[in-house]
């Protein structure tokens, strides 16, 4: 049987001296399941400190998120213009990622959202995937849109449309959920010896888990985006500099045009800012877990324990993606920061005259 690959402490909350067999193809692998109470080594530390980051992350980020989801739903400079709606569908699909890493990380307690086998270990993981797949591929279209509009700035205006980026959304939604709807098969289901979610004994569906879909998840999902993204912002950054000349030329002829004009330029600005911040935070965070994964299902020499606890702690490294973004787009941008301190000032306004 393989262990599903979840955010998970199962074997740090369950009685001293339990022990599950985990077989990938042809190896097995005896892991013991120990209380996380009981541990007597310094580890504990480290334990600690993984469970009060994930909290902190988890939290602060459904609030960020929270906030952020306000001000692109808010501002009418988002809602007008591709890259603020697929800012603000990204939001979303963050937000939804971020809420299933949670129910994982309860689960360190023995505390278990999902009351049956069917949502703990099968809708979840299928919405986890999904909306990690959604949010990757709305990064890119983020990135592509600046693109298209330093590469064609006439023609951009055709193809860079709230219309195109709710229909690209909406296949890359499409896509995803049949790409992962394997996740339904009957075969998720629930350990009866460690009480985490596996994929039964060693089986073709076994063999396709290790062997074909974490692979293909590498590259669809983390080494194809990571190459995108990264030539489009070579090339994004090409084009800058190829046309300041031509850009500020442009830029003292459309003076006379209104503060409009210079508000939507100073736009434009903060959403090349903020998809810098974006595609550097996604790099960053996520081929660290995504090659660990990699590694981990070809190489077992490692031990169960030190395994659980490198994966815990990269996928709480990849998180900060899904929960810390707007805290990074209050740091690119100022005038994503005022927006969410005026968001901030009117709901504590509206608290006290409530209380009043």
């Amino acid at each position: 049987m393989t262990m599903l690959p979840t955010y998970s402490y199962e074997f740090m909350a369950k009685t001293v001296g339990t022990t599950a067999n985990v077989m990938n193809t042809s190896q097995t692998i005896t892991t013991t399941t120990v209380s996380l109470l009981a541990i007597k080594s310094p580890v504990i530390i480290l334990i600690w400190f993984e469970i009060i980051t994930a909290s902190i992350i988890y939290g602060f980020g459904f609030i960020g998120n929270l906030f952020a989801s306000m001000i692109f739903f808010s501002k009418d400079e988002f809602r007008k213009i591709s890259t603020g709606i697929l800012f603000l569908l990204m939001t979303l699909s963050n937000t939804i990622h971020l809420w299933t890493l949670t129910t994982e990380f309860l689960g360190t307690f023995n505390v278990y959202i999902y009351l049956n086998e069917f949502l703990q270990c099968r809708l979840n993981y299928f919405i986890q995937n999904v909306s990690r797949s959604v949010s990757t591929y709305i990064a890119i279209t983020v990135t592509v849109d600046r693109l298209l509009r330093s590469e064609i700035p006439l023609r951009s205006r055709h193809l860079c449309t709230r219309q195109n980026a709710l229909k690209l959304s909406l296949i890359y939604l499409i896509v995803s959920s049949v790409f992962y709807s394997f996740w339904f098969f009957p075969m998720n289901s629930i350990n009866p010896t460690a009480g985490g979610c596996y994929t039964g004994r060693a089986s073709a569906y076994t063999f396709f888990f290790s062997n074909i879909f974490l692979p293909l998840r590498f590259i669809f999902v983390c080494l194809i985006p990571v190459v995108i993204i990264s030539l489009a912002n070579l090339r994004m950054l090409f084009n800058i500099r190829r046309s300041r000349r031509r850009v500020i030329q442009a830029s003292e002829m459309t003076r006379t045009s209104g503060t409009s004009n210079e508000r939507l330029t100073s736009l434009d600005r903060m959403l090349f800012r903020m998809m810098l911040v974006n595609v550097g935070v996604f790099i960053i965070t996520q081929i660290p877990f995504h090659i660990y994964t990699i590694v981990r299902t070809y190489n077992r020499g490692m031990n169960a324990f030190d395994a659980q606890f490198i994966r815990a702690a990269l996928l709480i490294w990849s998180s900060i993606y899904f929960g810390m973004g707007s805290y990074f787009y209050c740091l690119a941008s100022p005038i994503f920061s005022r927006a969410l301190l005026q968001i901030i000032k009117k709901v504590t306004f509206y608290q006290v005259c409530h209380q009043r």
